[in-house]
């Protein structure tokens, strides 16, 4: 440890250095299996996350109800090459299938791995069925284990610590440091304390989740989210920073939620049978996907929206015909996600078997556009690896996404590539003493402004820019004045007042979310097509055009200006033939 004076640290305010193999940045659920990955790899591991204890940091760090799974149970649908043989349609044909497939052929083993840390995916309400599962958003099979995962999370933190690593808590990164194209390690610091940390590693993995707070949301309350408030691009924007390219940042996705309450809960009502009717009481969605309400999520956002502009609205959703029992499972499981739901309806004196109850729109967030084996982020390779060589990315803010699974799976992944890759590397060269002080010197610049500009409202105003000018149905005009918009705040960021070192946190997510509201904007002005249901609706490209949108967009940043390029990706958006349908599945 050493210490540094400068009139803009404070005293108390030490700088740590600390030497790693491998960086693991974000502690939820793929930072945690990373980490266990590494570990199991012979590497050094330091993670850093900004939350609390990293048994209860991340999206799920209350808890989840759901999990995508393989376990070969006899039936046609339960195994890799028939999920992977729908891939491409499920994902319209913009996804990397090398990519998919290594996470879908990972599926069974992490299921296995899982119930080894403790994680029970067993039914207890159903001794005699092992594991409860349904069909939810279009999935050709009933892949998703319903069960009580209110201490999944916990478990596998819990597997993160005793794999050895050292674990930062409450510590962001603001930076990936470089050199000569790749990284040296990072530079962080402590959320109350004021410590700094200049951390060097032979090799990175970003696992810090999606884009939230991004636009205006139902309950106008930006904490009030959808998901994890506190993932704001920082991987992202990381990666961009670091010269990394990302992928499919048009595609966006928002879920639907109790009016008034921006809040999971979708898959479970949909998963267990509730109808989306209009107020003409008509079950709507099967005019707009054959799958009716066990269609992707963005197909049920659109054809909710579509109602609403057309003067069907309010929509409902409608749990009145599903047996008592199915209701009280319902409930309970909800309650698993976001805790106070049950609450909320108790006050809001809503019984789900008597009426419907009123639904509306939750943010948007920069994710996987509702879509399964698709992710919205860093774009990586089968091996987790960015198209920086010792960054490595998982999760929702990499290019493939599945939920929860998906980040256990390419989590583990990248961990295992990282660290095989980090111990064949010579260690990064040492910071001296004047790049030391300037690297600090830099990050702590913000709680130097005084009379400053608030980061509530640059916040605020990114919300405003997202909401009214790209939104869920986008044209090119107004996409262009919110780039405007976006690249006039950017000149401002100098000016954001941090006040403490929480405060300090808000300037560095505040400036990655104005980021990556411009990467979406910019990205989804080269998409000249409508794709994907709500994903990107393009109100003058309104069709959506296989001749020329079967292509990944990426971005990446050149002299400071974000670059759009575009590959094919050589799939086709249509159904596999003959479509082989599970015998055991119906339409409601």
């Amino acid at each position: 440890m050493s210490k540094f004076t400068d009139p803009l640290q404070p005293s108390d305010s030490p700088v740590h250095m600390i030497e790693a193999d491998v960086l693991v940045i974000g502690g939820g659920v793929a930072g945690c299996l990373a980490v266990v990955g590494a570990a199991k790899s012979g590497a050094r591991v330091v993670v850093c996350d900004k939350g609390g204890r990293i048994e209860r940091s991340g999206s799920v760090g209350g808890g989840v109800d759901h999990f995508f799974a393989i376990l070969h149970n006899g039936q046609e649908w339960d195994t890799p090459d028939f999920l992977l043989n729908y891939i491409p349609s499920l994902t319209e044909g913009v996804t990397d299938l090398d990519v998919a497939e290594k996470l879908v052929r990972g599926l069974p083993e992490m299921v296995h791995m899982l119930e080894k840390m403790g994680v029970d995916f067993h039914d207890p309400e159903a001794p005699d069925a092992p594991y409860y599962r349904h069909r939810v958003f279009g999935l050709p099979g009933e892949y998703t284990i319903n069960f009580d995962g209110s201490n999944f999370k916990h478990i596998i933190g819990r597997a993160a610590r005793q794999a050895g690593a050292r674990i930062l808590e409450r510590t962001m990164v603001k930076d990936v440091l470089m050199e000569e194209g790749r990284p040296r390690g990072a530079v962080a610091f402590n959320i109350r304390t004021g410590e700094v940390y200049l951390i060097l590693a032979r090799a990175v993995i970003l696992a810090t989740g999606d884009v939230n707070r991004l636009s205006r949301n139902a309950s106008g309350i930006p904490f009030d989210s959808w998901h994890l408030p506190y993932n704001t691009g920082d991987g992202q924007a990381m990666a961009l920073r670091a010269g990394a390219r990302l992928a499919n940042m048009e595609f966006t996705e928002s879920t639907l939620s109790p009016k008034g309450y921006s809040s999971q809960g979708m898959n479970a009502f949909v998963g267990g049978g509730a109808y989306v009717i209009n107020s003409l009481g008509e079950r709507f969605m099967f005019r707009y996907h054959p799958n009716g309400e066990r269609a992707r999520r963005t197909d049920l956002t659109h054809g909710v929206a579509t109602e609403i502009l057309e003067g069907r609205g309010p929509i409902y959703f409608d749990c009145r015909h599903l047996p008592p029992g199915d209701i009280d499972r319902l409930v309970n499981t909800l309650g698993v996600d976001r805790p106070a739901m049950p609450t909320f309806f108790k006050q809001k004196h809503i019984d789900l078997t008597r009426e419907p109850f009123e639904i509306s729109f939750t943010e948007l967030s920069v994710r996987r556009g509702g879509v399964y084996f698709r992710g919205s982020g860093i774009h990586i390779d089968p091996e987790g690896t960015s198209s920086i060589p010792g960054i490595f990315a998982a999760g929702d803010c990499s290019s493939m996404s599945a939920g929860i699974a998906g980040a256990s799976v390419m989590g583990y992944l990248a961990g295992q590539s990282a660290g095989r890759y980090a111990v064949a590397q010579p260690p990064p060269t040492h910071l001296d003493k004047e790049q030391t002080a300037h690297i600090v010197k830099d990050v702590i610049r913000p709680l130097a402004m005084k009379g400053g500009l608030s980061f509530h409202a640059f916040e605020d105003e990114v919300r405003s820019i997202v909401t009214d000018y790209i939104g869920y149905r986008r044209e090119e005009r107004r996409m262009k004045e919110a780039i405007q918009r976006l690249k006039a705040l950017h000149n401002r960021e100098s000016d954001l007042e941090a006040g403490d070192h929480h405060g300090l946190m808000r300037v560095y997510e505040a400036r990655n979310i104005r980021m990556m509201a411009e990467t979406l904007a910019t990205t989804a002005l080269e998409r000249r097509e409508s794709r994907g249901g709500a994903a990107h609706v393009r109100v003058d490209f309104p069709q959506t055009d296989d001749q020329t949108g079967l292509r990944m967009f990426m971005v990446e940043m050149v002299e400071d200006e974000l670059q759009v390029t575009s590959r094919p990706t050589g799939l086709s958006s249509s159904p596999p033939e003959p479509i082989s349908r599970p015998s055991t599945l119906t339409e409601s």
